[in-house]
């Protein structure tokens, strides 16, 4: 059986089928002539997939994010952003990290920070003096702060399918953020030098920070309002969700006064569009994950891992390792629906903090958004720049390796993840 899944699935893969749709037709052979099930059970346990509370979060945040980017946001976020770091050696780099940082805590998705408020930084990065494959880089790598800092797309996903408190994952993802941005500043800083980039003219001085802040407050006040009310127990982050839409729509709409009809018609489409694909990943994988525990593979991957060694932070290391070859080749949220019930059971019977476990996986896909073959921020980035993924990997394997440097520092002090999530009691 689990030959069957592995195999099946994997050739589907090859030969161009969509992940979601390869994921259930695997599935569903294992359970049409292989273990003597019907079209029902398949329809249930997709069902079962779908059917949380936490995950109509993804919706919620998806829309919010859309109408916040389109609302005027991303010239005021690049002007505060500037005004920071922008007399910084490398100023745009940093621009443009800072402002992902920032676009983290408003839409948490990497996808839609690279193609949307990272993605205008590219065309003015060439025009200083920056190559394409460094603007590209930067741009792609600085999106995946996206899933980091709160809200967090995969992080909702990751709660609801272990049951672990999302208003702590959310909050355990600030410090992590945080540290790989600061990562990628310093990365960018030396490329810059590398390529003799001219520095941008002015200085620091607090009276343009003052001035572009103001503007941009209402924005800035948006993952203050969300985490806030979720960390109070005042709502639920799925209704924190809900509070985002009306306040992206308030800010947009009537506070900037530059969200029209045709931007909500583009955010309710893409809300859909998204939305609608990773619900069908999630059924399907959980389809696939019904299938390869009835088959066994959770004892087998247990008896390989804890035969390995017994220790938290060995075992915590190997999952790791497997997320980040895993999300090479498959898609986020199907890798996550696929082996988070797998992987959880074993990281809890070693002692490994669900909170810590949670937040660190979200940082090792991160990187798969970003590593070929199928990592969409990096081919979203070229393609907007009309360059090939080869290109950008004479800096893309740095920012990779930083990451990496940033994944060891949390895991010698988890208490960088654990110690916000207190607040929640």
């Amino acid at each position: 059986m689990i030959a069957w899944l592995l195999i099946s699935f994997i050739v589907l893969m090859v030969i161009g089928v969509p992940i979601g749709i390869s994921l259930g037709l695997s599935a569903m052979g294992g359970i049409l002539f292989l273990d003597g099930g019907n079209i029902v059970t398949v329809a249930q346990r997709m069902f079962e997939g779908m059917n949380s509370w936490a995950l109509l979060a993804i919706p919620l945040y998806t829309f919010a994010g859309y109408t916040m980017s389109k609302g005027g946001i991303s010239k005021r976020l690049m002007d505060f952003c500037y005004s920071i770091v922008g007399h910084i050696y490398g100023g745009l780099a940093h621009v443009n990290v800072l402002s992902s940082m920032i676009f983290a805590g408003i839409s948490g998705s990497a996808v839609a920070d690279t193609a949307g408020v990272s993605g205008m930084f590219m065309p003015e990065m060439v025009r200083k003096g920056y190559s394409k494959e460094l603007a590209v880089t930067v741009t792609a790598v600085s999106s995946t702060i996206g899933i980091i800092i709160p809200p967090s797309i995969p992080m909702v996903v990751i709660a609801g399918i272990c049951g672990i408190s999302t208003g702590k994952m959310f909050l355990g993802g600030f410090a992590p953020g945080v540290l790989i941005g600061l990562t990628q500043m310093i990365i960018s800083y030396f490329f810059a030098k590398r390529e003799g980039v001219a520095r941008e003219s002015g200085h620091f001085s607090m009276g343009p920070v003052l001035r572009s802040f103001w503007q941009s407050l209402p924005a800035l006040l948006m993952p203050v309002i969300i985490i806030g009310t979720i960390t109070a127990g005042i709502v639920s982050p799925t209704e924190a969700g809900a509070i985002a839409v009306a306040y992206g729509l308030i800010v947009g709409g009537l506070v900037y006064r530059e969200l029209n009809l045709q931007d909500l018609k583009f955010a309710f489409t893409e809300t859909v569009r998204v939305s609608g694909r990773i619900f069908v990943v999630i059924g399907a994988a959980k389809l696939f994950t019904v299938m390869l525990t009835t088959a066994g593979f959770d004892k087998w991957l247990t008896n390989i891992m804890l035969g390995v060694s017994t220790n938290p932070t060995v075992i915590l290391i190997m999952i790791l390792l497997l997320f980040f070859f895993v999300t090479m080749f498959m898609e986020s949220i199907a890798t996550l629906t696929l082996f988070m019930p797998i992987i959880y059971p074993i990281a809890m019977s070693v002692g490994i903090d669900p909170v810590v476990l949670g937040v660190l996986v979200t940082v090792v896909i991160g990187i798969g958004l970003v590593t070929p073959p199928v990592g969409m921020c990096i081919y979203v980035a070229c393609d907007l720049m009309k360059i090939r993924v080869g290109q950008t990997m004479k800096y893309l394997v740095w920012y990779i390796l930083g990451t990496f440097v940033c994944i060891a520092v949390l895991i010698a002090f988890p208490i960088l993840i654990t110690a916000p999530g207190m607040l929640m009691g």
